[in-house]
């Protein structure tokens, strides 16, 4: 059952920010399945992956299309080149490698790239994101992280993409990136099974995702975003403590 409970936590992180997936994934499933690092790193994908396209089909009219698709072309590239390294890679440099990504993008949830006036046009580059892309598919194969806690703030600062826009490309994105990274890893070997525990983690998720779709239509745009900065900052922190002791 403590699979439904992470399903909540993990789909309603995922949907109010559209990043924190496996911030939440990694240390719960580290504190009450007892995976190590590296396993729960693994595992959390599946949870990204249910949480973010999920969240994702709720969101759908917001994603600009041919940005996510360039940056998950080029993430898949970017896993498949790294995931024959990730067995060297020891728990410690994947501990600091999420804090500082961790970290980084906590600064920029609250302290985003200003943008002069609203109607200012976003900014697409096939370069940028072919770029954006390969380090999501690195970050993603080595840590377990889905993308969304770099995605989001790359988004909103690179991009000018507008907060509802920001949040549901980078679902579109952190989803299919992280699907391949998954496929890579178990073609490539890696230790894998799934059983009961995804059918609650998936019932908890979808529970997350019905709740949020009704509480975003009672609630202004500003609060929404408030919630967000909020809701995010408390898993970073929370997971932080947690990944710093492994």
């Amino acid at each position: 059952m403590i699979e439904l409970i992470c399903g909540i936590l993990i789909g309603t992180v995922m949907g109010l920010t559209g990043a924190g997936g496996a911030l939440v994934a990694i240390p719960l499933f580290m504190q009450f399945m007892g995976q190590s690092l590296k396993e729960a790193s693994l595992y959390s994908l599946v949870a990204v992956v249910l949480a973010s396209l999920l969240n994702f089909l709720a969101q759908k009219s917001f994603a600009q299309y041919k940005t996510g698709l360039l940056i998950v072309i080029a993430s898949a590239a970017g896993s498949y080149l790294t995931a024959p390294f990730k067995a060297a890679l020891s728990s410690f440099w994947i501990a600091i490698i999420l804090s500082l990504v961790s970290l980084y993008a906590l600064y920029s949830v609250w302290f985003p790239v200003k943008i002069k006036t609203d109607d200012q046009p976003s900014h697409e580059s096939f370069w940028l994101s072919t770029l954006v892309g390969l380090a999501l598919g690195a970050l993603t194969t080595f840590t377990g992280l889905g993308g969304g806690v770099l995605m989001l703030p790359i988004l909103l600062g690179l991009y000018h993409f507008k907060q509802p826009n920001a949040v549901a490309t980078s679902l579109f994105a952190v989803g299919l990136s992280s699907l391949s990274s998954l496929v890579i890893q178990i073609h490539q070997g890696a230790d894998f099974k799934i059983g009961i525990g995804f059918f609650y983690l998936l019932g908890g998720i979808l529970a997350a995702v019905f709740l949020l779709k009704r509480l975003s239509q009672r609630l202004s745009m500003d609060i929404l975003i408030k919630i967000r900065q909020i809701v995010f900052s408390g898993v970073v922190l929370l997971a932080l403590a947690k990944i710093l002791r492994f």
